[in-house]
């Protein structure tokens, strides 16, 4: 039943009540004074103290519950009626204070983290095939939404612009000194050269880059010396050259392997220390770098690639985003089913999951608290206070009209007892 109807319903068994009472106190009275004999009958008496106790009781009643949401008289209210409107402020205050105090505050949503268990519900919820296809829709369709917005050619401009602007204002010097002194804090670099050197010597030892290097000395015989190789057998040379060049170099790269403080790693080390303090320190450096930079961002011909190369990516990305099984959709699906499995059979990563979700939500609940309450109290201070109290009475005025209805039976039973406490004194004396 819709709340008003409720209402109207609730205020018409209470208005009846009361009818019935001041029916019955009128009646009894008029009876009286038409047939004056039964003016000292003693029910005649205590029917009509109750119906006047239950008429005072729902009266009462009806006035207290009347003034919580409209002036009486409405011409010229007295005091202390239209409670509700004209305490809007009051309302919207302690309102928005007690959300705050009993459902934001830290202990409560820490408590509520520990209750969900989030991690769990998170990876039961993935694992069901079109939970993990929903999200995956969602996010297919949030990533096309995002490309139709970044392909407008105004905002291609305003984001080129910006991207263009941050990067004339990097430090390059710096970032890249900062970058090669963590990179070769401590020898760090020095892994990275071991493996380099393995690949290079790999790649050297290989079949295919002997005769490359045999091909190479065999055109370079034919050319330098065309006399000479007309009697030699230039091939073989070239096959065995190659062969002592590559395990020359391959020895070389060994020893450089095996000695870190081999000459050749020792002067690399300097090197790159040299150029370090040069970005650190040498201004003429930092220009060169600069001057780089802004080549390349003035230079047409890389806008027009690095442009070629974002259309194609959109025109990919677009494609495949319009299709229900699409890559992106297909993958990040697998991505999600798989990470709820995880979820699911890892506790300890459970136990993590929640830990940190608690801490974000611990580290959020001040922020959310101000913004909900101060949102609660905004939009009820943006009510009209008369429709703030239609509101309120819509949904518990049913109840109040339950208490006008105890007032009147409750002021009745009370009537009866007093007249019967007067009836004990009137007979003992």
């Amino acid at each position: 039943m819709d709340k008003a109807l409720q209402l109207h319903k609730a205020k018409r068994q209470a208005g009846g009540w009361l009818l019935a009472a001041a029916g019955m106190f009128i009646g009894l009275t008029v009876w009286q004074t038409v047939q004056p004999e039964m003016a000292g009958s003693t029910m005649i008496g205590l029917l009509k103290m109750m119906s006047e106790a239950a008429l005072v009781g729902g009266l009462a009643d009806w006035f207290a519950v009347s003034a919580l949401f409209r002036p009486i008289p409405a011409f010229k209210p007295i005091p202390h009626t239209n409670i509700v409107a004209r305490n809007q402020q009051a309302i919207a205050d302690n309102l928005a204070q007690f959300v705050k105090e009993k459902f934001f505050h830290e202990q409560a949503i820490e408590a509520l983290v520990a209750r969900s268990a989030p991690a769990k519900a998170l990876g039961l919820w993935l694992t069901e095939a079109n939970n993990a296809r929903r999200l995956s829709q969602y996010v297919a369709d949030s990533l096309k939404g995002l490309l139709n917005v970044v392909y407008d050619e105004p905002i291609q401009q305003a984001l080129r612009r910006s991207v263009e602007r941050g990067l004339r204002k990097l430090p390059l010097a710096a970032l890249l000194a900062g970058s090669l002194r963590l990179m070769t804090k401590d020898g760090r670099h020095q892994q990275l050269v071991n493996k380099l050197i393995d690949k290079l010597a790999a790649a050297l030892q290989s079949e295919a880059s002997q005769a490359v290097i045999a091909d190479k000395l065999n055109g370079w015989l034919k050319t330098e010396y065309r006399r000479l190789e007309k009697i030699l057998p230039s091939a073989w040379l070239s096959e065995q050259g190659a062969g002592i060049a590559v395990s020359a170099i391959s020895h070389t790269l060994q020893d450089i392997n095996d000695d870190p403080q081999h000459p050749v790693r020792l002067a690399l080390n300097t090197q790159i220390e040299r150029f370090i303090d040069d970005l650190e320190s040498d201004e003429a450096t930092a220009q060169k770098l600069d001057a780089f930079r802004n080549r390349l961002l003035e230079s047409e011909a890389l806008h027009q690639y690095l442009q070629r190369i974002w259309l194609d990516i959109h025109q990919w990305l677009m494609n495949d985003l319009a299709q229900p099984q699409g890559q992106v959709v297909t993958r990040l699906t697998v991505l999600f089913n798989d990470s709820g499995e995880r979820l699911l059979a890892d506790s300890t990563l459970q136990q993590a999951v929640n830990y940190h979700m608690g801490v974000a939500a611990r580290y959020i609940a001040p922020e959310l608290a101000d913004f909900l309450t101060d949102h609660i109290r905004r939009t009820i201070l943006g009510w009209d206070s008369a429709q703030m109290s239609r509101q309120i009475e819509l949904n518990i005025g049913k109840d109040l009209q339950k208490v006008r209805i105890n007032g009147t039976l409750v002021g009745g039973l009370i009537g009866g007892i007093l007249f019967g406490l007067e009836y004990a004194i009137g007979q003992l004396m």
